[in-house]
């Protein structure tokens, strides 16, 4: 169950950055050169090609302390930034856009993610969430398994981002893949 958006264009799957998935990808994500862009969870190399394209990319690096930092490898020329969702240290209205890749369902508080979020994105800044669906059974037995384990997760349902975002005043889609996993696409009013 690998995610959509990023994990078909890994450095080893044979795709350039001309290839017609990638180019697909990053067409669909919309950007100007220019546009500030923060990419949070299982970005691979997504942060590179983006900045190849003209776009400064942030990297939020909510990882533990390790004495290699894979975000940056991956993405020599974007600035990484340790930190979490809950609490971002960015200005008020600073990005254009913020994609988030199988991290959802690996925060402790949704809700103050979600409206950190909704502070640090400009007003038309999308958002771009993809994750696994607790529709699925395989995603509801590792929910199980991680709550016997005493971890501190709170995994969400798709509508339940798609409500919690259009509370935020977003106005979005949501579209749920073969129950495998979602993708929401929001827009900041």
């Amino acid at each position: 169950m690998k995610s959509v958006l990023y994990h078909d264009y890994e450095p080893n799957a044979d795709l350039t950055d001309t290839s017609d998935d990638v180019t697909c990808f990053l067409d669909s994500i919309r950007y100007n050169i220019g546009n500030k862009i923060l990419l949070v969870g299982e970005i691979g190399n997504l942060g590179k090609r983006l900045r190849m394209l003209g776009v400064y990319v942030t990297i939020l690096e909510n990882s533990c302390y390790q004495d290699i930092c894979y975000s940056l490898i991956h993405n020599e020329n974007c600035n990484v930034v340790k930190g979490s969702l809950e609490l971002l240290p960015f200005e008020d209205g600073y990005f254009d856009k913020v994609i988030i890749l199988d991290h959802v369902n690996h925060m402790n508080s949704f809700e103050k993610a979600s409206s950190e979020i909704n502070r640090v994105l400009k007003k038309q800044g999308e958002l771009v969430v993809e994750d696994l669906n607790l529709k699925n059974l395989k995603v509801k037995l590792r929910y199980l398994k991680n709550k016997l384990c005493g971890e501190n997760v709170t995994y969400k349902y798709p509508q339940e981002v798609f409500n919690t975002f259009s509370e935020l005043e977003f106005e979005g889609a949501l579209k749920e893949l073969q129950n495998e996993r979602y993708i929401y696409i929001g827009i900041r009013k």
